[in-house]
């Protein structure tokens, strides 16, 4: 019985992790617009998983898990969140956006239990392999029906909400597409990861987004740079993914040379003048509230009390935010906030780094992965901020990174008698 428990379990979780990285592709089947369709879908088969595991033994407060080191860093980012909530300008919201939080972190440490399971371990990676194919697919198609020469700003058939939610969707999980690519001896899986990856990089360039493109490039190349052992899998679809991507911008060069001007010529780009503008509005609001910020989920809130705003009046609160995740962070939760976010990461990055020097080349090449997609995701917050919990697409944006971070941990970390990422 519990076997079958946790089989049906953990076939739920999949079905929540496909759902959540594709966009919910099901609920989003013909319909014009994401709005028409029902984003919270996934969360079903997430939240179905947890007590079947719970009663099969799969997961339970005092089963072991290799990640389990992030607990304590979590624990005090949710801690410092609730001082945060206590002294809020707007108390209701920071209840409600601290009860998210709350979700996120027990959705990090059900990644923990649920990675120890080396089937579902492998199995997970093969699902979010999927489910980015299925995205890159739509994004390619609804660009190429409305015309490359538009400027994209939303991709109606998925659940993700404007172009720069995919682009970090795709560039958080290439890295570990291109690392299993390259790693794995087994040629469907191998050559599958590769076909996600070609796709994911197209649909990425296709949607035009400036910094998207600038980090998956980066990106790409530092996987490959700091694993040299593997050039033999790699060197043949770099040069190829280098003559198809100078054909591509060659085929489009109007509006290629249109995207990289507006790099450098800051009057083609309003939003420049829009993120300085937000930035200095945001560290205004940091002044007044230091120590403990304006509260946890209140900036889409508190930023249209300030005279001569430069808020967008569509996003009042509906997501607004400082267009910088560490200013975002200090704005509402203060110094001490932006501290325990500090932490968290420090934790993260001194694992990866940790196993990164392992003599062991197959833990090297999935640290590097895993280390790539974080410094990606830290690169992307310096201009955006798409993690706020309490707005759907944020809330399943902080759930897709939780569950990268803890499987690039899982498949980095030793790995304990028989089992392997």
């Amino acid at each position: 019985m519990q076997s079958d428990l946790a089989t049906f379990g953990g076939w739920c979780f999949l079905a929540g992790v496909f759902l959540m990285v594709s966009g919910d592709g099901l609920t989003n089947f013909s319909e014009p617009s994401p709005a028409h369709a029902w984003p919270w879908l996934y969360l079903i088969p997430l939240a179905v998983s947890l007590p079947l595991m719970v009663v099969a033994g799969r997961v339970g407060l005092r089963r072991p898990a290799r990640v389990a080191f992030l607990y304590r860093p979590l624990a005090v980012l949710l801690a410092v969140f609730a001082l945060s909530t206590i002294f809020s300008t707007e108390r209701m919201l920071s209840l409600k956006a601290l009860g998210c939080l709350g979700a996120i972190a027990a959705f990090w440490w059900y990644a923990t239990q649920v990675f120890e399971d080396e089937w579902l371990a492998e199995a997970t990676w093969i699902v979010v392999a999927l489910g980015t194919l299925q995205l890159a697919a739509e994004v390619i198609a609804a660009r190429l029906a409305e015309g490359l020469g538009e400027i994209p700003l939303q991709i109606p058939t998925v659940a993700w909400l404007g172009k720069h939610q995919i682009t970090w969707v795709l560039n958080l999980i290439a890295p570990f597409l291109l690392a299993r690519f390259i790693g794995d001896r087994r040629p469907w899986v191998s050559w599958f990861n590769g076909v996600a990856w070609i796709a994911a990089g197209i649909a990425n360039y296709l949607m035009l987004a400036r910094m998207g493109t600038i980090v998956f490039v980066l990106t790409t190349l530092a996987v490959c740079l700091l694993n040299l052992n593997y050039w033999r899998r790699w060197v043949w679809m770099m040069g190829a993914a280098a003559v198809a991507g100078t054909f591509m911008v060659a085929n489009n060069l109007r509006i290629s040379t249109f995207v990289v001007s507006t790099i450098f010529d800051r009057s083609q780009n309003r939003g420049i003048d829009l993120r300085l503008q937000t930035w200095g509005e945001a560290w205004r609001m940091f002044l007044a509230h230091p120590i403990f910020g304006i509260g946890v989920g209140t900036f889409d809130e508190v930023a249209y009390q300030m005279p001569g705003t430069v808020a967008i009046r569509d996003f009042h609160l509906a997501g607004w935010h400082a267009y910088n995740v560490p200013l975002h962070i200090l704005t509402e939760a203060g110094v001490l906030g932006l501290a325990a976010w500090v932490f968290l990461w420090y934790v993260v990055l001194r694992a990866l780094g940790r196993a990164w020097r392992s003599s062991d080349e197959r833990r090297r090449l999935f640290s590097t992965a895993a280390l790539v997609s974080v410094v990606a995701f830290q690169v992307l917050s310096m201009t955006e901020v798409l993690i706020g919990a309490r707005v759907q697409a944020s809330l399943r944006m902080n759930l897709t990174l939780a569950l990268l971070v803890v499987g690039g941990l899982r498949c980095a970390l030793p790995a304990t008698e028989n089992t392997k990422c």
